[in-house]
């Protein structure tokens, strides 16, 4: 039996139910999405839904500045 892998701990699926709120903000008002072929992308909060019909699968948080 093949068992799906977890997603790490802050990693969330995205989609209309599961969107990313003005809490999930970094200072700059910016989440991080994901799709395979593309990878992380760094958008603006005001522009998840369309990454979410360009088939985005998950959303995360900006890392911390060093």
């Amino acid at each position: 039996m093949k068992l799906k892998p977890a997603l790490p701990e802050n990693v969330f699926k995205l989609s209309e139910d599961s969107l990313p709120t003005q809490s999930d903000l970094d200072p700059y008002g910016k989440v991080m999405v994901y799709r395979k072929d593309v990878g992380w992308s760094i958008i603006q909060l005001t522009d998840i839904k369309q990454f979410l019909s360009m088939k985005h699968t998950h959303w995360t948080f900006t890392p911390e500045t060093p």
